[in-house]
């Protein structure tokens, strides 16, 4: 028997970045995310007879292998051992799993990869213990422990992560249109586990928490509102802050690459010339996010088109 799962992506438009402490991924300050549906992984699970639990790449129609790190299958299998000493489940398995997207570039693939799993192996687990009975919140909590942004995933349009766990959020602007440029596929040098813990020698750290809170209240309240530019304003300056804690970390490290810039320098254009435009960020890697009104079809058809030249771009026109 097999057991099916799969859970999208997010983009944080107020970021998680730095943790408490070293256990559970519990993050340093508050986040709020935009359910990303059409970027998804697929997982698979079924029992087998070898001595341990093991990882294979899921086949998927017009997809790829995914590119996936030896730390990030020993990581995945790492929270399948959590979540069965969790569950109670017994047994080995093969999990198979992939994504309809890149992976380890910046595109939140861990927070899909590891929702996903959570939702599967609770599927396996109440296949042996129909009382077990958990809620979205108790399985983003289990989620988070593989991946702190995949608690957010399990939440739909909006998902927001403070200090009593991760929930939906009812906002304006639930559907929205969403470009990812894919200024490169290839795995990041440095991961986002690792980022959180060197942008603890950055000056600018100490500080990060108060920043992100403040953004996140005027972030909440300008949403409200419906008022667009200025959350764009600040989603625009927290991507930067997130950035700049890399570059003055010590040693530096950084994700942005020429490529990055040319592509939000095109989407900002557009503001520049018209006073309206996309939501631009980015998050650890150098692929930038862009999400749209509905009645921003042409703006985003026409920038579309001008990144094509440059970037692949993954599109989805919400109907």
């Amino acid at each position: 028997m097999k057991w099916q799962a799969s859970a999208p992506s997010n983009i944080a438009l107020i970021k998680y970045m730095g943790k408490l402490g070293t256990q559970g991924n519990l993050s340093s300050n508050s986040s709020l995310s935009y359910t990303l549906n059409h970027l998804q992984t697929f997982v698979e699970i079924e029992p087998h007879h070898e001595p341990q639990d093991s990882w294979l790449p899921l086949e998927l129609p017009n997809q790829s292998n995914p590119l996936i790190s030896k730390n990030g299958q020993t990581r995945f299998l790492k929270h399948f051992a959590f979540l069965k000493n969790e569950f109670g489940l017994k047994g080995n398995y093969l999990i198979r799993s992939n994504n309809n997207f890149p992976s380890d570039c910046g595109l939140a693939s861990s927070a899909s990869s590891f929702a996903a799993l959570t939702i599967g192996t609770y599927k396996v687990a109440r296949e042996q213990n129909p009382k077990l009975d958990l809620t979205l919140s108790q399985l983003a909590n289990l989620s988070r422990q593989g991946s702190g942004s995949s608690c957010r995933s399990l939440f739909a349009p909006w998902g927001l992560w403070d200090s009593n766990g991760a929930r939906e959020i009812d906002l304006p602007f639930g559907r929205l249109h969403h470009h990812v440029v894919v200024v490169s596929d290839q795995i990041k040098s440095v991961s986002s586990s690792e980022a959180h813990k060197r942008i603890n020698s950055s000056l600018l750290s100490a500080t990060r928490k108060d920043r992100a809170e403040r953004r996140l209240e005027q972030l909440i309240a300008s949403l409200k509102n419906e008022d667009w530019k200025t959350s764009y304003e600040l989603i625009w300056a927290d991507f930067w802050d997130m950035h700049a804690l890399f570059e003055t970390s010590h040693p530096p490290f950084g994700y942005m690459s020429s490529g990055s810039i040319t592509a939000l320098r095109i989407a900002q254009e557009t503001w520049n010339k018209t006073g309206d435009g996309p939501w631009i960020t980015m998050d650890a890697g150098p692929n930038v996010h862009l999400l749209y009104r509905h009645d921003q079809k042409e703006i985003a058809n026409a920038i579309e088109k001008e990144l094509n030249k440059l970037f692949r771009v993954i599109a989805n026109y919400v109907v």
